[in-house]
């Protein structure tokens, strides 16, 4: 070799390029991102034998199913990659590791998706071989080709026939459900060998509920006309067909990993988000699926940035200095949160569905307490998108987001006790968001906070343990009222005391205001003029409760609680969407059923969600307070013969039915209240 292109252990890059076989503009890719040492424009040979070595070990995966193109299957299609990847995710990956392509040397990182060890590539040739035989097929395509390929199942395929001509006079009877019925019996013996421990156990192995049925009514079918071994079989109860959410304690313990700032310094997850743009894609995917519960390609699809072209922005931000900005702490939680609030108004604007059922609105329900979190996820993706392009979501790459290898890298080893060597399962999230959290009580006509107060709670108290005990486990799907009301009252998650003010001044809320002044207001406020109106309604209640209360009554507080409690548990609704009325809640007819708005007319029984029990402390305090520096002994009298016999017969009646786990969580959020 020519002592130009090699010195001791150097070589060129031109050389060392021809010699690995790939292009000289990858490893100037490589060697400009810091990953490959270049001196005088040559690089080292151990470098070389690194990407030598990762040639031999990883496949990607654009290449690995380049091997399975076919007339039917074709690689070079993006919409194909991605049903193979869904089939990947639907089976967890097989367990296989997944390695991000910025730990690839000997290619451009956009270039592939992902890799994976070609060991591994040898496990999921075999466990893809159905995919691949089916790809393109209908369902009724690949019925008739698991009949017509069969070998051995003479009686089995004679029944099969005649069980589908006698199921065909229903509707869409070609579905998946059928398919893998039809799969699982050509897997087993032919029909008159099966025993009873046989059929158990391919019902069992069924994973939708109507094929686990049609199993047990086709051997029943078989039975009438054949004599078997095996006897008639009924499932026990109903299946579930789909994947069970993630535990409780992993939920809550999520939460923490996503929103805690104390977690965020000590995993330095800011500084990394902003070295690695693939990191604040993931920190992202996975922030939206546990506060909104969308879906994977609506969450990469759907989610809205800035897009910010210059510093001439409506956010005041210098785009040239962003990065250091957000580790300095130059950004103010303001402007997050007009970032974080952007987004939101935006995808409220644009009355997007979800693509695969296209129905409903997609929200982006997130609650004042996070704002100034995603806020600053949105300007790190923004510092990625303006400086490589790169940063935003990307339905192509959530496989990664899930990867347990590259979560693991960002987070720490606290989300690997989560996932194991598993890649986080969109189901599951979802399970445990929207099925878990919201689908049982939208069954009931109902909604429920948790999920916002979890992750809002998390945000701030970097103890796991204070906040399992005041979210206990209720099966995600009816937390006690005590507890959200408790976490409510002490981040103030849902408190309306940021717009006391604009409502005392506009005591008849929008409709005596300008359009030019409800436009100005709106500009500065998160809220519509038809939730401000709820929210001078809200006030004009709160203040009843802290009169009523001074005087030492306790009947329309303790009605008030009770329904604050019936509502924290997602009962309640009122009239008009968003409002929440305290006949209802309690059980009780409406009293006035010819009002058009409970709003429009002031009906009192009107529920507001900010005030509860912090309203009646605070007249507690007042008159301590009042007391104390005046000196006069009639506050302290009337505190002792009227309000606080008053406060104790109020909370008696409210924990009357309560466990006693249930008070001692009652009790914790009066003692937070008083020494607060």
């Amino acid at each position: 070799m020519d002592t130009n292109e090699k010195k001791g252990n150097l070589i060129t890059m031109y050389k060392a390029a021809q010699s690995l076989g790939i292009k000289a503009e990858v490893l100037q890719y490589q060697i400009d991102a810091g990953n490959i040492e270049c001196i005088d424009g040559m690089v080292h040979e151990s470098a070389c034998d690194t990407i030598v070595e990762q040639q031999a070990t990883y496949i990607g995966i654009k290449a690995f199913l380049q091997n399975h193109d076919n007339d039917r299957f074709e690689s070079k299609y993006v919409r194909n990659r991605n049903k193979y990847i869904d089939f990947l995710e639907d089976n967890a990956y097989f367990g296989i590791e997944i390695v991000e392509p910025e730990n690839i040397l000997f290619e451009f990182p956009e270039r592939e998706d992902f890799y994976i060890t070609r060991e591994d590539a040898q496990l999921l040739e075999y466990k893809s071989e159905q995919f691949f035989k089916d790809f393109g097929l209908t369902e009724e395509e690949k019925v008739r080709r698991i009949i017509n390929h069969s070998k051995g199942h003479a009686l089995t395929s004679e029944y099969i026939k005649k069980y589908l001509t006698y199921i065909e006079d229903e509707d869409n009877i070609y579905t998946p459900s059928l398919t893998a019925f039809v799969r699982t019996i050509f897997d087993m013996s032919d029909i008159k060998q099966l025993t009873d421990e046989d059929i158990v156990s391919a019902i069992e192995y069924a994973d939708a509920v109507r094929t686990k049925k049609m199993l047990i009514d086709f051997f029943k079918y078989v039975a009438k006309y054949e004599t078997v071994k095996y006897h008639n079989i009924e499932l026990k109860k109903k299946e579930s067909d789909s994947e069970p959410a993630y535990p409780y304690e992993d939920f809550i313990r999520l939460a923490k990993i996503l929103f805690n700032t104390d977690y965020d310094k000590e995993h330095n997850l800011t500084l990394k988000a902003l070295e690695n743009s693939k990191y604040i894609e993931m920190w992202m995917f996975l922030s939206c699926h546990y506060i909104c519960g969308w879906r994977s390609s609506d969450i990469c699809d759907r989610w809205v940035y800035p897009d910010l072209k210059s510093n001439d922005n409506p956010f005041k931000i210098n785009i040239d200095t962003l990065k250091e900005d957000i580790l300095n702490g130059n950004i103010s939680d303001e402007t997050y949160d007009k970032v974080a609030l952007y987004a939101i108004r935006r995808i409220e604007m644009a009355y997007n569905v979800p693509q695969k059922t296209g129905l409903g609105k997609l929200r982006s329900e997130i609650v004042p307490e996070l704002r100034t979190f995603f806020g600053k996820l949105i300007l790190i993706a923004e510092y990625h998108h303006v400086t490589s392009g790169e940063g935003y979501m990307n339905s192509h790459r959530t496989a990664m987001y899930r990867s347990w290898v590259i979560c693991r890298d960002f987070f720490g080893d606290d989300v690997f006790a989560i996932t194991g060597k598993h890649s986080f399962s969109s189901r599951r999230l979802n399970k445990s968001y929207l099925q878990g959290l919201e689908q049982l009580a939208r069954d009931d006509g109902n909604t429920t906070l948790v999920a916002h107060v979890v992750a809002s709670f998390a945000r701030n108290h970097s103890n796991i343990d204070t906040t399992a005990i005041y979210l206990k486990d209720h099966g995600l799907t009816g937390e006690s009222a005590e507890i959200v009301l408790y976490m409510m009252m002490q981040r103030g998650v849902f408190s309306v005391s940021l717009y006391n003010a604009l409502i005392t001044a506009y005591p008849e809320a929008f409709e005596k205001l300008s359009s030019k002044e409800q436009t100005a207001i709106m500009e500065k406020i998160p809220l519509s003029a038809y939730e401000l109106e709820t929210v001078g309604t809200a006030l004009i209640a709160s203040d009843r409760v802290a009169e009523v209360f001074r005087e030492g009554k306790t009947d329309e507080p303790k009605e008030i609680l009770k329904a604050m409690f019936a509502i924290a548990q997602g009962r309640g609704k009122g009239k008009d969407a968003g409002i929440y009325c305290k006949k209802k809640a309690l059980g009780y007819a409406c009293e006035n059923p010819t009002y058009e708005s409970c709003l429009a007319n002031l009906c009192p029984y009107h529920v507001f969600t900010s005030d509860g029990v912090p309203a009646l402390v605070k007249v507690i305090k007042e008159y301590q307070l009042k007391e104390l520096t005046t000196g006069n002994k009639k506050y302290g009298i009337a505190l002792k013969t009227k309000i606080i016999p008053a406060f104790q017969d109020i909370i008696n009646a409210i924990i009357k039915e309560m466990s006693e786990e249930d008070k001692a969580g009652t009790k914790k959020l009066i003692e937070e209240a008083l020494n607060g």
